[in-house]
């Protein structure tokens, strides 16, 4: 029945309207195209996982090592376009920390949609949308939305030959919100995954002798869990590792004209617990304000054990030393660090403050006991040294922190940041040699040997205040900064040859000056310059006259007269892709200076075969002129000087200059 409305009759009801239901059954629809192989979009770089087949049961390592531009070390060193990488995230979300061996060797590559690649940014970077500089290379993976309705795994076995053999399970659910991840192996193969998380930053050898064998067993857990006011997530890790070392070589050291000839043989084994904590808490209490919490924790069990063999020749292979020593040792180290964050939001146009503290402790002990005995073949003399040393050292910090941020007119801000650190540190090494060690603690504290054992405090305070101002347009960005460090450092010295020796308190200013500058010719074309500049005073350690003298054949001392350094950090960065050709261009170049860079400065003692090393500023160019200006002296009155005393002239400036 036809209605109709007017000006009039502007409404009108019509009852109950009943319809009858009808339906179209659709054929079934399947769309497939090639999956681009890389897409760009700014300053991330997003791989396709289908686009680069691995064999089945194949895992993440696999993949990544057909990404271009990616390569994977023995060591299990991950770069990406001469970038490394520093951590793996699954999804956005941390996993295991710091140790991307972890993903690399137990992620099944199937379970892979995505591989991304980007520079994460600071959490205070990432939320006030201010860049400070600091961000790490990052690899982001996606998850495939089929591996996410259930558990998935993987168990990997094998046995071979000379009783090798290794094994590893994980367990894993992936979920958008959430996230749980358990791995557990055991190998005597080496694998250099997670299992020997332990020995990161020690090395996986067992000292001198170099890296051997070593078996090892690892159990952890990964956890993350997403709300909207809460992210939690962690990781707790065991590891056990056991290595076995040998080693022999030879060597030759060249000094000037001469070469001294070295033979050595290495044996060691290192038994290793480690246990570990990480924990990060984000809390968004309302859409202005984020509270961020991250504690960690660590404890290791060591003991170890070496015995070598030496021996040094001259220049015409006559013997020089002969030596054979051994060593044992038990040590644990324990710490506790943890940060605490508070930003808020102040208006919307880029206003925000945020308060920051740090808190950090870590405490290490250690017992060893040595053995040696060097033959003097030039003098006809013997060393017999038996000792017994006792180590620990202890160390606390913390800081407090505020930065505000204000933008001052059209597309830029003002950042201000000040913060005050302190931090105390204390190293104790008493030295018993076999005569005067009693082992009871009555005797303790009078056993020593003075001259070999030391016990440092030092303390630090530290105010640092940094201004920048950063330009954000549609297609560029920049930022000029600089930051400046008022410093006092003491040393305490109460034990050892550098007691009642005057080391008094020392105030520095260092500047840190900072350049960034990115310009986006569009999204997928990018081109960014950084240059940034530290300053940084000497460890308080190469400032002691004697650092090191427990060790006859390398004697270590510092320099109380070192200048401060000055670090130079150049980087270019270009990426281009070309959607149509699926092809990408990426160019890197770093560029890294040191003026009065600290290092050691060797002398060697051709009758003992002993090396001296001292601390000294490298000023490689003011030297090389100095010598330079003396030589051109003595080129004035060459016609009084023989041939032979020129080469003994030359020798010793060139030397020197060396």
């Amino acid at each position: 029945v036809p209605v109709q409305l007017s000006n009039n009759v502007t409404e009108k009801k019509m009852g109950n309207i009943s319809l009858d239901p009808d339906a179209v059954m659709l054929g079934e629809a399947v769309i497939t195209a090639e999956a681009p192989p890389v897409t760009v979009k700014a300053d991330t770089t997003e791989y396709s996982a289908a686009a680069y087949p691995v064999p089945e049961g194949s895992m993440l390592e696999d993949l990544v090592k057909k990404i271009p531009g990616a390569e994977v070390s023995d060591e299990g060193k991950i770069t990406i376009n001469g970038k490394e990488i520093k951590k793996i995230m699954v999804d956005g979300k941390e996993f295991f920390s710091d140790d991307p061996k972890v993903s690399m060797k137990n992620l099944p590559a199937n379970m892979i949609e995505k591989v991304k690649a980007y520079d994460k940014k600071s959490d205070m970077a990432r939320i006030t949308g201010i860049d400070d500089g600091d961000e790490e290379p990052v690899l982001d993976l996606t998850v495939k939305k089929g591996m996410k309705k259930g558990w998935i795994g993987n168990l990997i076995a094998g046995y071979g030959s000379q009783d090798r053999y290794e094994g590893g399970v994980m367990i894993s659910r992936f979920k958008d919100d959430a996230s749980l991840s358990i791995i557990g192996s055991a190998n005597n193969t080496n694998n250099k995954g997670f299992s020997e998380f332990g020995d990161a930053g020690q090395g996986l050898g067992g000292g001198n002798a170099g890296s051997g064998i070593t078996t090892a067993q690892s159990l952890g857990i990964n956890f993350a869990k997403d709300t909207k006011k809460l992210q939690v997530g962690g990781n707790v890790q065991y590891g056990h590792s056991n290595n076995d070392a040998r080693r022999k070589s030879s060597s030759e050291t060249f000094l000037g004209e001469t070469s001294s000839f070295a033979q050595s043989e290495n044996l060691s084994n290192r038994n290793r617990h480690d246990f570990r904590v990480d924990f990060r808490l984000e809390w968004r209490p309302d859409t202005l304000t984020t509270i961020i919490f991250r504690p960690n924790g660590s404890y290791s069990q060591t003991e170890s054990s070496n015995s070598s063999w030496s021996k040094t020749e001259n220049n015409s292979h006559s013997p020089v030393n002969e030596r054979e020593a051994a060593s044992s040792s038990k040590s644990h180290n324990a710490s506790f660090n943890g940060s605490l964050m508070a930003f808020r939001r102040l208006n919307s146009k880029g206003r925000n403050l945020s308060l920051g503290a740090r808190f950090g402790y870590s405490d290490s002990e250690s017992d060893s006991y040595s053995d040696s005995r060097t033959e003097f073949f030039e003098k006809d003399s013997i060393s017999d040294i038996s000792r017994y040393t006792d180590r620990n050292s202890d160390s606390r910090n913390w800081s407090v922190s505020a930065s505000y941020t204000e933008p001052v007119f059209k597309n830029h801000f003002l950042q201000l940041r000040y913060e005050f650190a302190h931090r105390k540190q204390l190293s104790q090494s008493l030295v018993y040699d076999s005569i005067n060690y009693y082992p009871y603690p009555e005797y303790i504290e009078r056993g020593y040997d003075n001259d070999l054992s030391t016990r440092v405090e030092n303390f630090y305070d530290t105010h640092t205040a940094d201004v920048s101002v950063r330009g954000i347009h549609p297609k560029m960005m920049y930022s000029v900064g600089v930051g400046l460090t008022p410093q006092t450092s003491l040393s305490e010295t109460t034990i050892g040859p550098n007691y009642k020796k005057n080391y008094p308190e020392q105030n520095v200013l260092n500047w840190a000056p900072s350049v960034m500058f990115r310009y986006m010719f569009d999204k997928q074309h990018v081109l960014m310059f950084r240059y940034r500049g530290r300053s940084s005073t000497p460890n308080i350690e190469d400032l002691q006259e004697v650092i090191d003298i427990t060790d006859p054949m390398n004697l270590r001392y510092g320099n109380p007269n070192l200048k401060p350094s000055f670090n130079n950090n150049f980087t270019l960065d270009y990426r281009k892709f070309v959607p149509e050709s699926m092809r990408s261009y990426t160019a890197n170049l770093f560029y890294t200076n040191t003026l009065n860079s600290v290092a050691n400065r060797m002398s060697y003692d051709p009758e003992t075969g002993a090396r001296v090393y001292k601390k000294e500023n490298v000023k490689m160019k003011k030297r090389i002129i100095t010598y330079r200006q003396k030589i051109d002296s003595l080129l004035a009155n060459a016609d009084n000087i023989s041939p032979e005393q020129w080469n003994a002239i030359l020798q010793e400036h060139l030397t020197q200059i060396v």
